[in-house]
């Protein structure tokens, strides 16, 4: 195979070095560090991870079949990110910086562990400091993220590490000097199911030749060896690639019974992270608490250093993040008749759905179909909700019922993968404080994002009813709306209002300097303004003592924000 053939196949986003200034003294002049793109802001991160068909006017006026085939997309394209997907970009960040800055290139130690051999590293352990035989102290962190099965933990990491990192860096040279040097930012495997270490080294491999080209599956891969010599062999390659943080998903697979059991695994990549100086973040269902059970040391490990709610369990049906998820999904409706939601719907899908995001997502497709299939008027009800559960759900009903009866009936203490000692932790999420970091005008961009035609199409008509010119409305409400991204609707037809006011009160004004003082009062007398014109309506609010706004909304030429979001 010659290499054309071969870079065909390699898979992530590779990129050159482009360094850029750091303000953390700590991470000056690493070149790791430097070439990493720069944090994002919480407004940033929503935009460059939130996702969501559009829907357009005609969408409505389609084939039954074609309307069924967009139904079907709303899973592959729906994503909402919520106020703790933040936390976890930040100590995601913050963990690859800083498990970079005791592996800086151009420092003698760094290349001084090449030298002495990292396998001799890995057996030689740390000393009393905290270093290792080369004297090096690592500043690699480590974390978990547990929880149950349907939440997007692992979602969550899939869409920051592949949409927000490059996972390959190629340098090529730093200032003055040559750094032929490829930097692997992030690598994300799978444990298999029942499998070992060796299982684990494998899988890890097949990742590194699949976005290098490599061949290190074919020279390591297959060989044998104890744990001790395949793990030694893992941590050569993954100090070979400069690898910036690992990722290990499922981790519940590790058997307790195979080749070294449960505690092989986590002393394995403990010592990934202590004295090869490689970030770890380890996913897994409740079924994974067994391995921080017996250790404290295993178990604090597994705390982040950032702030980060790192223990999911139902979002809480009352809660801000349900409310959020339930709602955005709720617009996207491809049925001839728009269901607004009601509260008995929300509580219709929750306790179906119990609180899980992906099993919302899924009934939610569910009803839809059956409602453009079977129902006349295509409406969502909170019967036709329970009727397609109960037929499409149906596999859930079994566990459903056991989280139902209660959380500490003795029958749910077997759902290991559901939630282990609850009533501890229950008391954990009861006391957690959330932090909601996103902006409160999440849902009314995602509204505005998802039905553009719809939303510009309403703020035309209500410019049209304020001027005479179909084309000036048009031109008016698209430069707001275009200006306004993020705003709500009311806000922009505040705007709307107020800018064909200024500008009749211009002409207004520039007119009147063209007439002598009897005339201005002979027109004065004369012009009268007609019941619903909106200088009128402005002028009664003003003597009442109201804001424009307060005068619009009283006149119901414009609705309270509320009103417009319960309409989402």
């Amino acid at each position: 195979m010659n290499w054309n053939e071969k870079e065909l196949r390699i898979e992530g986003v590779h990129c050159k070095a482009e360094y850029k200034e750091q303000f953390n003294e700590a991470n000056q002049g690493n070149p790791f560090i430097e070439a990493l793109p720069n944090r994002l802001g919480v407004e940033q991160f929503y935009n460059q991870l939130y996702s969501a068909p559009r829907i357009k006017k005609d969408h409505l006026n389609l084939e039954i079949e074609d309307r069924l085939e967009l139904v079907q997309q709303i899973r592959p394209s729906f994503w909402l990110p919520m106020p703790n997907h933040y936390d976890k970009y930040r100590g995601l960040y913050t963990m690859i910086k800083i498990g970079y800055q005791s592996r800086n290139p151009l420092l003698a130690i760094f290349n001084k562990q090449f030298a002495i051999g990292w396998d001799k590293i890995l057996e030689g352990g740390l000393d009393d400091n905290g270093a290792n035989i080369a004297g090096n102290i690592q500043t690699a962190q480590s974390s978990c993220e547990i929880g149950i099965s349907g939440m997007g933990k692992s979602k969550i990491y899939e869409r920051m590490l592949k949409q927000l990192f490059p996972q390959v860096i190629h340098h090529t040279k730093y200032k003055t000097k040559n750094l032929l040097m490829t930097q692997v930012v992030w690598l994300h495997i799978e444990c298999p199911s029942g499998k070992s270490v060796g299982a684990l080294c494998k899988n890890f491999y097949s990742e590194v030749d699949k976005i290098l080209g490599s061949n290190f599956y074919e020279k390591h891969g297959e060989k044998g060896g104890n744990i001790d010599t395949l793990a030694k062999r893992m941590v050569k390659v993954a100090a070979q690639i400069n690898l910036g943080v690992l990722v290990v998903d499922e981790i519940q697979n590790v058997h307790k019974a195979h080749s070294g059991g449960d505690e092989r695994i986590i002393q394995f990549l403990t010592e990934l992270v202590n004295t090869m100086g490689i970030p770890v973040i380890l996913i897994g269902t409740f079924k994974a608490m067994y391995l921080f059970k017996k250790s404290l040391a295993t178990t604090r490990r597994g705390i982040p250093d950032s702030y980060n709610e790192n223990v999911t369990s139902f979002l809480v049906e009352d809660s801000w993040e349900w409310d959020e998820f339930i709602q955005s999904l709720w617009s996207l409706q491809y049925t001839k008749k728009y269901t607004v939601i009601t509260d008995e719907l929300k509580q219709a899908m929750y306790y179906h759905s119990l609180g899980i995001p992906d099993i919302a997502v899924k009934l939610f497709m569910h009803v839809q179909a059956q409602a453009i299939l079977n129902c006349d008027e295509e409406q969502i009800t909170p019967e036709l909700i329970s009727g397609v559960a109960a037929k499409t759900l149906r596999i859930l009903d079994p566990i459903a019922r056991k989280i139902r009866e209660g959380l500490n009936s003795a029958e749910l203490i077997e759902l290991d993968d559901v939630q282990p000692e609850w009533s501890q932790f229950n008391a954990y999420l009861k006391e957690a404080e959330l932090h909601n970091n996103l902006s409160a005008n999440v849902r009314k961009r995602v509204y505005q994002q998802r039905n553009e035609s719809l939303i510009l199409e309403e703020l035309i008509n209500f410019a049209n009813n304020l001027v005479l010119n179909v084309e000036t409305a048009k031109s008016i409400a698209s430069t707001v709306y275009q200006a306004n991204i993020g705003l709500d609707k009311q806000q922009m037809m505040m705007q709307i209002a107020e800018l064909i006011l200024n500008n009749e009160n211009q002409r207004d004004s520039t007119k009147s300097k063209n007439i002598n003082p009897i005339s201005k009062k002979q027109v004065k007398n004369k012009y009268k303004l007609e019941k619903g014109d909106i200088r009128l309506i402005v002028e009664v609010g003003r003597k009442k003592g109201l804001s424009n706004e307060e005068s619009l909304i009283e006149a119901e030429l414009i609705k309270k924000v509320d009103e417009l979001i319960n309409h989402v």
